[in-house]
């Protein structure tokens, strides 16, 4: 009989803590991932690399309450705030990582935010490879922790089904055949920001587009919900501005980046061509700019900001790649951007024109001659050194330098937040917020973030903090 105390469902953040955690109690531990050892592309090593982590529990928690708006209990924040006291501290003390403070809280004014810091990992993270981007370092780091332990990791292994028996889940199956788990399973498969029906029926918009992991295509969500889970706050997502761009090779299929619109001499438009928000916050990869997006045009029966464009000159196109090479699809190899930005002018993902409205005309926009308009008020603007949307005097750089250039932009970001219902030992609940026994879920399945991203970091942060205390829970369970 292939059985173990703990079944632990992805091997990213949240499952490699769990694992971990469960391991060190004394329990016996497998990891079921889906995908395959040299094809492993798990959020946190596509992330940032960045680490949230509270001053105190009470102002942890205060914060996450403020930023949930409502939409997830006081207590389950409160457990999150109290595992993230601790959290570098595990960190280190598990796979040998520094951390140093670079950055606070996203929303400064709320009640809590002066104790939340944001924190990059130290040297010790690029030991393994010295060339790394954060996120694939700190991943590395983590991962070889649980490599020392000789915790089993069954790469190209799906779950496809919870084993369910008189109501409580005993284990998984797979196509090698089932798994059956004493203590219990962690759910820690990420979000379903690849699965079209669950964004189209759940999230505030469609489409919307992800940079997060290709394999997180909502088999946590339909495996929950098969054994009884509820769900919670599935319109919830980490959004910011991306870019979606389709591929020329013979299977087809598409790409999504973080777009970095900085430095300043940008302009985004909706689909009429004209400003409709302060681009600082996409130049800052702020999270707010992605409500700015999701208008819906009931006269017309559409999105008038799906697509957004971003315009902007040869400056800006100087300057270097669209997009961030440490995150996302570059840094894991799905994809090579050029320095210059020409191989994507090339593929046609870049639109190009001496004009503004020419360049609007070659990306497909309905009124390019809208977009001059717009273009020309903002280099008034400059000129005046004020901006009707708020932008400071700083960011006021003008379109004068030709060539000029038109990427359509969509709303999107690394991860949804939608599934399970947890509770704040990681539970997962069913409709009637009862525990479904032997049932656990960590990261961003189900994560507790709910209206506003607390900070850079929260991610992971919540992975690391929830993947031990699912674990936790489980084994005393």
């Amino acid at each position: 009989m292939d059985e173990v105390d703990l079944v632990v469902v992805g091997f990213g953040g949240a499952g490699a803590a769990a694992a971990i955690t469960a391991h060190d109690a004394g329990a016996s531990v497998v990891v079921l991932e889906k995908q395959a050892d040299g094809a492993h592309t798990p959020s946190t090593r596509m992330s940032g690399g960045l680490v949230m982590a509270v001053d105190s529990a009470a102002d942890g928690a205060a914060y996450l309450d403020a930023c949930a708006g409502g939409m997830v209990p006081a207590d389950v924040t409160a457990a999150w705030a109290e595992s993230a006291t601790d959290v570098l501290d595990w960190l280190g003390k598990t796979a040998g990582l520094t951390f140093s403070r670079i950055n606070t809280a996203e929303h400064p004014d709320l009640p809590g935010a002066s104790g939340v810091g944001v924190h990059q990992p130290g040297e010790a993270a690029f030991r393994l490879d010295p060339a790394a981007g954060a996120g694939d370092a700190l991943f590395a780091a983590v991962a070889a922790a649980v490599h020392r332990r000789g915790i089993e990791i069954r790469w190209g292994t799906p779950a496809q089904r919870l084993l369910v028996e008189d109501g409580r889940v005993v284990g998984v199956s797979t196509a090698a055949g089932p798994v059956r788990a004493r203590r219990g399973v962690v759910l820690a498969c990420g979000g379903y920001e690849f699965d079209e029906n669950l964004k189209r029926d759940n999230l505030r918009a469609y489409p919307v587009h992800f940079y997060g992991n290709p394999g997180n295509t909502g088999d946590g969500v339909r495996m929950a919900q098969a054994a009884g889970a509820g769900l919670w706050h599935m319109n919830t997502m980490i959004g910011r501005a991306i870019g979606h761009f389709p591929l020329d090779t013979a299977e087809g299929g598409w790409l999504n980046f973080i777009i970095d619109i900085d430095p300043p001499g940008h302009v985004i438009v909706d689909r009429d061509g004209n400003r409709y928000a302060n681009e600082t916050m996409q130049a800052q990869l702020l999270h707010g700019f992605y409500y700015e997006m999701l208008r819906y045009d009931y006269d017309r029966a559409g999105y008038s900001r799906i697509p957004s464009w971003w315009v902007f000159d040869e400056r800006r196109r100087a300057a270097g790649p669209l997009t961030l090479s440490h995150i996302g699809a570059v840094k894991v190899g799905l994809y090579d951007w050029s320095p210059d930005n020409s191989a994507e002018i090339e593929r046609g993902w870049i639109a190009r024109g001496d004009t503004p409205a020419e360049a609007a005309a070659a990306a497909g926009m309905d009124d390019p001659e809208a977009l001059a308009r717009t273009v020309a008020a903002y280099n008034a603007a400059c000129a005046d050194g004020v901006d009707e949307f708020g932008r400071t005097a700083g960011t006021l750089v003008p379109l004068d330098s030709p060539p000029y250039y038109c990427v359509p932009l969509y709303p999107g970001g690394s991860n949804t937040c939608g599934g399970p219902v947890r509770d704040a030992g990681g539970r997962v609940l069913d409709p009637y917020d009862v525990p479904v026994p032997g049932l656990y879920a960590a990261g961003e399945l189900g994560q507790p973030v709910g209206m506003l991203y607390p900070a850079d970091g929260a991610n992971l942060s919540e992975a690391f903090c929830f993947g031990r205390i699912a674990a936790t829970t489980a084994l005393h369970s």
